[in-house]
């Protein structure tokens, strides 16, 4: 009696072995493909925000405070566009423009969006100067409201040197000082 064997001639395992072996490769070039690109563009996410951060820069010139009453407390700042890029000072955007005031011991004020009204938050109110872009080279003068803020400094002993950063929407940031003088 004949015995039958059923098998896989030989070709035809070297062709399904073959088969295999294109649809691994396959899977791993599309898995390594979708790899690189998700880190390319994280690479160049990156570089973009970096760059545009880098672009932008501001100092302050020149800062005065006026604080003759509790009811009449006002900060002049002149700030200098020095980067290549518009300096946002739109205050009601998102990320707003911010400041952190400290005094010369490094104790923090207040730290604040200047888009509040006062009496409602008590945050700072940008009276003059905000809500344009500045311009590469442009100076400009941004005035404060603090009456009746978090940021009064009418109760800062006269002779206190008031620290101050301001960040403008997240990519430049300008920062300064002044002494606290008595207000005639």
């Amino acid at each position: 009696m004949a015995t039958s064997k059923k098998s896989i001639t030989p070709i035809i395992a070297i062709i399904l072995t073959m088969m295999m072996v294109v649809a691994v490769a396959g899977a791993m070039f599309y898995w390594l493909t979708r790899i690189q690109e998700q880190g390319q563009g994280g690479v160049e996410s990156f570089n973009t925000r970096f760059f545009s951060t880098a672009a932008t820069a501001a100092n302050v010139i020149r800062t005065n405070y006026n604080g003759t009453f509790a009811s009449n407390e006002f900060m002049s700042v002149l700030i200098q566009n020095t980067g290549n890029a518009k300096v946002a000072t739109q205050v009601n955007a998102t990320p707003s423009v911010e400041w952190v005031v400290s005094d010369s011991a490094g104790r923090t004020v207040c730290t604040q969006p200047w888009n509040g009204a006062v009496g409602s938050n008590r945050n700072v109110i940008c009276s003059l100067g905000c809500g344009a872009d500045i311009n590469p080279g442009q100076i400009r003068e941004l005035r404060l409201n603090i009456t009746s803020t978090e940021c009064t400094l009418v109760n800062v002993t006269n002779g206190t040197q008031i620290n101050f950063i301001i960040t403008f929407q997240g990519k430049a940031t300008a920062a300064g000082s002044f002494v606290k003088e008595a207000s005639s």
